[in-house]
């Protein structure tokens, strides 16, 4: 009897956990055809550090969501990055979806033609108007999918997500005297963009009060998971492109009156530093000090709460050293 009750114990387990198993799939799919929910894809970028460049322009002419095509998506679109900083956004496209879950955006790009037709798709513009195509490096693939956290459609509601590109991490320079760039590794520019819940995110705003950039340089403001900074190795450059400040949630440049905001941060706690750059007759900017600052705010405990603004009184005490 004994034996008989466990044998259908243990069936009775195995059918509940096959149920679940079967609710949970349900759950984290969603139909980009279907209705009864809705969503809309903003885009924001992180700046770029080079002074040389005017706008990074992209083309989008898929998007998938949970690899599946949206489509309520009308390409294709040409976005220029480099002007939504600072919070600023562009809507990439709205539309019905299912009701459900999902936790992967795809952004399929087009390196060779713009919206308009014109070459090329994806391209740096710089000062003085001329364009540099940007490919991905060793890697011909066009469709981008970027990872997140798992977003929720309702029925009836409008659920909105926010990619945040950040530049300084999507390209690098190729160097030469043609002075080329290029975007980074596959994987790399992957992970050089990021979406978040709008709905669970907040903001970092600031002032440095005694900023003056003809002296101090410019300045980038570079937002940390609370304890997760190492100055070592964010600084020497990381992965095939060596990408500095890699690990960074977002950055954002400091503006010539001290102000700065980074956008779109999700809820927790942060730590905050502003570096320095100083502009080499190419127009690249390089690497130049840490600044060392007072706030009446920890600011390696910064904490961030959706739909709200931490606010931050700053002033520059000193410098923290150069990077090599």
């Amino acid at each position: 009897m004994l034996v008989k009750k466990l044998k259908w114990t243990a069936l009775g387990l195995i059918s509940v956990l096959a149920i679940n198993a079967c609710d949970m799939e349900d759950d984290t799919n969603i139909d980009p055809s279907g209705t009864g929910g809705r969503l809309k894809v903003e885009m924001t970028d992180a700046p770029i550090d080079e002074a040389s460049v005017q706008g990074v322009f992209v083309t989008v002419t898929e998007v998938r969501v949970d690899g599946k095509k949206w489509e309520a998506f009308q390409g294709p679109k040409t976005v220029n990055l480099l002007e939504l900083q600072g919070g600023k956004t562009v809507t990439l496209t709205e539309g019905d979806v299912s009701m459900g879950s999902f936790d992967k955006l795809t952004l399929v790009l087009d390196y060779e033609r713009d919206a308009n037709g014109n070459a090329p798709g994806c391209y740096i513009q710089r000062q003085d108007g001329t364009k540099n195509k940007l490919v991905v490096s060793g890697n011909a693939r066009t469709d981008i999918e970027i990872k997140g956290p798992k977003v929720d459609i309702a029925e009836g509601q409008t659920q909105t997500v926010v990619m945040d590109f950040d530049l300084r991490k999507a390209i690098k320079e190729q160097g030469g005297a043609s002075k080329d760039y290029a975007f980074v590794t596959y994987g790399e520019l992957q992970s050089s963009i990021r979406f978040v819940k709008k709905e669970s995110t907040g903001s970092i705003t600031g002032k440095l009060n005694n900023y003056n950039a003809s002296t101090n340089g410019k300045a980038v403001a570079y937002v940390y998971t609370k304890g997760s900074f190492k100055q070592n190795t964010e600084t020497s450059g990381q992965g095939e492109s060596q990408v500095r400040f890699k690990n960074s949630v977002t950055s954002t440049k400091v503006n010539s009156d001290g102000s700065f905001t980074a956008a779109f941060i999700p809820e927790g706690e942060y730590e905050l530093h502003v570096v320095t750059y100083r502009q080499e007759g190419s127009g690249q900017l390089n690497l130049n000090t840490f600044l060392d600052l007072n706030s009446e705010t920890n600011l390696n405990a910064i904490s961030v709460k959706a739909n709200s603004q931490t606010n931050l009184s700053l002033s520059i005490k000193g410098i923290l050293g150069g990077i090599l």
